[in-house]
Formats: structure tokens, sequence, C-alpha cells
């Protein structure tokens, strides 16, 4: 309920609204510490938020992470790297169940490829789990994506090059946060004879466990989704539309889904139902979804137009398209709600900037 009334009421205020004027509702907060990026949000009992990122660390960034209820007050959570690559990992993804299971990367090695590293807690620390080295790296690594958790279960999800010498989309399966099994060769995922899958975000609600990606058959790009009660058992579904991608989901009872066309003249879609054609929104020459936010009346998206990202409001009928621009420039952006407000960090080349949208 506190999802539905704070974005809500932010969607309200918001519209028509510009940023630096002295009547805007945007306020930038100061960072957890100097030079800290943040790059997921996960939510922590008693409404707050825990914060994912990284801070300078010599000629690197290290792994950090901060807890808050209001944006303002942050409590460092102290992270335990037990790897090399973990030690000065920025965390990029998170998924909160019953516990927060959470994906780093670094890069490093004679061709500086990324480097994957996992890690669990919550406000209490956040602890790095070491794997073999080819549990998620290697040279039949493509890339590992996202994270989730529901009732116990742990998920990655990225792309692999599978058994069968065709690269498509993968997941990493984990009761504990700590023990790994590869999963490339589920015939749900994995790609088929003739065909190339892959999977670009994932998230939990009543279906379960919920992965949105696409499938290349016949030069033809097929928007899919996955869904599993349990992360074990996956059924496919590809949703209306050809050339075209779904690269973001956001769940709260219900999930919802945005992607983007692909061709001369990219615009962001949205799916209003699974059974029917996605609505296009704004174009740009490039287009990425970043992060996907439900509510009972609107929809929420973070999404980058040529590198540059933007909130972007829409109606659960995927029509009536507002985007209202970030108080700064930025590549990336996340977004995270809290008693006080719509939380959102942004990350670009010369700023990292951390706003409150106040109500």
């Amino acid at each position: 309920m506190r999802w539905s009334i704070v974005l809500v009421a932010v969607l309200t205020l918001a519209v028509g609204c510009v940023d630096r004027t002295p009547d805007s509702p945007w306020r930038e907060l100061p960072l957890p510490q100097p030079g800290a990026r943040i790059l997921a949000f996960a939510p922590t009992p008693g409404g707050g938020v825990l914060a994912l990122g990284s801070i300078p660390a010599a000629d690197v960034r290290a792994a950090a992470a901060w807890s808050t209820t209001d944006g303002t007050h942050w409590i460092p959570v102290p992270v335990h790297p037990e790897t090399p690559y973990g030690a000065r990992a920025e965390l990029i993804s998170a998924g909160a169940g019953d516990h927060t299971v959470i994906l780093g990367r670094a890069f490093g090695g004679a061709h500086s490829n990324p480097r994957m590293s996992v890690w669990s807690g919550g406000t209490h620390g956040l602890t790095e789990h070491e794997q073999a080295f080819e549990m998620f790296g290697g040279s039949h690594a493509i890339a590992v994506s996202a994270a989730a958790a529901l009732g116990g279960v742990d998920l990655l999800v990225g792309d692999w090059d599978g058994p069968t010498g065709r690269y498509g989309a993968a997941y990493w399966i984990s009761v504990d946060g700590a023990n790994w099994e590869r999963h490339a060769d589920d015939p749900a995922l994995s790609s088929a004879p003739g065909e190339q899958t892959g999977a670009a975000a994932i998230g939990t609600g009543s279906p379960g466990f919920v992965i949105v990606g696409e499938t290349l058959r016949d030069n033809i790009i097929h928007p899919v989704e996955w869904t599993s009660p349990d992360g074990s058992r996956w059924q496919r579904r590809e949703l209306p539309g050809t050339n075209a991608v779904a690269s973001g989901i956001g769940c709260v009872a219900t999930c919802a889904v945005f992607g983007q066309s692909v061709g001369a003249d990219p615009h962001v879609l949205c799916w209003p139902m699974p059974d029917t054609g996605p609505l296009p929104g704004p174009a740009a020459r490039n287009v990425d979804v970043q992060q996907v936010v439900p509510t009972p009346s609107r929809m929420l998206a973070l999404i980058a137009f040529d590198h540059r990202a933007s909130l972007v409001s829409v109606s659960s009928n995927c029509t009536d398209w507002q985007q209202i621009s970030l108080p700064a420039p930025a590549d990336q952006a996340r977004m995270a709600t809290l008693p006080v407000g719509l939380l959102v960090a942004g990350t670009g080349a010369e700023h990292t900037g951390l706003w409150l949208y106040t109500l």
C-alpha cells in the first residue's frame, strides 16, 4: 500500500513541473559518502531502503552500501569481500526476499572482462560468497545481468554459451545465497536450433519469478516473457509484437513490462496486458529501459534516451506518456520509495547525484 500511495502522489505532483525553478519538488541530497555511486536499491523492513554501489578506493572503486529511512540520514552497512575482485566490485543489482541477494561487478584480467560476484545479507552487513571462476566467468561467459529473491530462492539471470554451442538465456539458482548452480540448458530459456534467446531483466510478483528478454528467429526479434513459481520450472511465452525486445519489468501485485522497438527509429514500448500488442512511447536514437515500478493507476519507469536518464510516467493502459527530466544529467538512474517521497540516484560521466521528490 505504501508503494501505491507514494508513487501515485509523486506522479500527480510531477507532471508539468520544471526541475530548476524555486518551486521545483526536487531536492538534492548529500551523498552517503564523498564520491559514492549508487547503482541499486533494495527495500528494508520498516519502510527504509538499502542503497548499493561503490566508493573511491585508490585507483579503483570499492563495494559499498548504506541504509536510510529518509534519504538524508545514512547508516554505513559493513561490507565483507572475500576475493580480490569482490573488494573492487561495484554492487549493481539486488533482489529482496527472505534476505537480500546482490550482484557485484568488477573489471580485470588480461582483457578487462567483467568479473561477477554474489553477496547476501541486509542492513547488518553484506558478505561476498566466493565462487569457482567458471561459475560466472570463463570462455563460455556472456553476461550476468540481474538478481531476484523470492520464497527462500535466489536467482540470477543472464546469457551463457550453452552446451549446444548456441549462446542464450540462462539462470543461476541458490537457496542460501552462497552455493549456486548454473542452468544454461533449460529448454524453455536456452536457444533452440535456429534461434538465439537473451534475458534482460527479472522481477517477482504473483506469477513468481518473471524474466523478460527476446529471441531472434529468422532474422526477426520477438519479445519474450518467462515465468516460474519456484525458479526451477519455467514456461516461455512470446509477447505480441515483432522487431521488439522486452527489457524492463516491475512487479508489485502485478507486473508491468517495458521494452523498445528495434530498427531505425527506436521507441519505448509498453505492454498493457500480456496478450495485447505494445503501445509506443517517446523515441530516441538510443533507448535503454533501466527500471520499472507499477502502481494501481500509473507506471513509473527510468529510461535513458540517447544516454540521458528521464523519469517517465504512463497510465496503466500504456497511454498518456509524461517525460520528466531529472535535476541533472545522468547516464544511469535508479529509484526507490520512502515515506517522505521518491528517492532517485543518478550517475553520469561528470556528476553523481541523489535527489528526493518530496510530497
